[in-house]
């Protein structure tokens, strides 16, 4: 299960992310588009260093030769950077909207997230339209990367991620909603259990 941040810097963020990574989260995916390199650095910082290998970042790269990261996620802004990279040692990840670009992924890339999904829980209105039938058969080809469901997946859907044939899933808006609007970070917790289970 892979749990990607918030957009914005959120009160007890570092203590959630913390008590998550105690809890078996295998890879967070740190996205703050926005943020400062000395953001992104403390909020790092306050992140146990022991859970540092488990983490991707979205921007601000220079950081993977301060911190021992897991790797680094290209965006649609820094996906031109890719070749720049290739030859760099960490995990690396892109977002695809299309199965189309399946067959057309760098070399370098190790996992990919496809999304939306379902309709997105943290961006109302971004959806799009998937036929499960041709998706399933797509996600039945044996990529050298690993597939990666995003978008709008609940505790009421996460069953239909795992027969579609996904290697995994990701959360954002399942996670940090519920934080935004008030829940503790036990209640939190219990949603992030409850998708270990059930996957």
């Amino acid at each position: 299960m892979i749990v990607i941040t918030d957009t914005h810097f959120i009160p007890n963020e570092v203590e959630i992310i913390n008590t998550l990574f105690y809890e078996g989260l295998e890879i967070l995916h740190l996205r703050k588009p926005d943020s400062t390199a000395k953001q992104v650095s403390e909020l790092i910082s306050g992140i146990d260093s022991r859970f540092h290998s488990r983490i991707m970042i979205h921007s601000h790269y220079e950081l993977l030769s301060s911190y021992q990261l897991k790797g680094m996620h290209f965006t649609e802004n820094s996906k031109h950077l890719l070749d720049d990279f290739k030859n760099f040692k960490c995990v690396k990840s892109l977002a695809v909207h299309d199965l189309k670009q399946l067959k057309k992924m760098s070399d370098s890339i190790d996992y990919v997230l496809l999304s939306p999904l379902f309709p997105s829980i943290s961006k109302p209105g971004y959806s799009k339209h998937w036929d499960f039938e041709i998706l399933k058969s797509e996600l039945s080809i044996k990529y050298p990367f690993h597939i990666v469901a995003l978008g709008g997946i609940t505790l009421n859907n996460i069953n239909i991620v795992n027969q579609l044939g996904f290697d995994d899933f990701a959360l954002l808006g399942s996670i940090w909603e519920p934080v935004k609007s008030g829940c503790s970070i036990q209640q939190v917790l219990n949603v992030f259990k409850s998708f270990k289970s059930e996957y």
